[in-house]
């Protein structure tokens, strides 16, 4: 390549090259808002740390339903169509917590519930409804103050049975 050629190549190089280093966009359109740009990758990441936290848990609670009702809330709309993507290809448990509502109310949303996944093309055999803790196995409150209730009593008969006489 002579050295004509080669000056021609680097002009049209650096020409390009400085064209997109511009911080506006060419033919008179605004520039790019940065502040603009850096919120919805913030959101995205936001969106996304939501979403794996609702797989996650796999809990629907007591909030997420109408106050004294059987229909979901906003939220629990939300949370319960994130649930139903995962669980179209990965099915699992889904956990609805009874919390202070009566059993037949209780019965009436996990019902509701159970109806939506088969709804979204869930399989019947592969949709589990159930009461219990978020994320996975664990147990109520209820029970673990009854076992250490038990354990209390339990050291209590150990240590009266302990005692040492002189």
């Amino acid at each position: 390549m002579n050295t004509k050629n080669m000056l021609i190549v680097m002009s049209l190089l650096c020409t390009v090259l400085m064209t997109g280093c511009q911080d506006e966009q060419v033919g008179g359109t605004e520039p790019i808002d940065k502040g603009a740009v850096n919120r919805a990758i913030v959101d995205t990441y936001s969106d996304l740390a939501i979403q794996n936290a609702i797989i996650a848990q796999h809990t629907l609670y007591p909030y997420h339903f109408v106050p004294n009702g059987v229909d979901l809330n906003d939220l629990g709309r939300r949370d319960l169509s994130v649930l139903i993507e995962q669980f179209k290809v990965n099915p699992g448990t889904l956990t609805v917590q009874q919390g202070s509502v009566e059993s037949v109310l209780y019965q009436l949303r996990a019902q509701m519930v159970y109806e939506k996944l088969m709804e979204a093309g869930i399989p019947q055999s592969k949709i589990n409804v159930t009461d219990g803790m978020p994320g996975g196995s664990g147990m109520s409150s209820t029970m673990l103050i009854e076992i250490l209730e038990t354990a209390k009593e339990a050291e209590s008969n150990y240590d009266n049975k302990m005692e040492v006489q002189f």
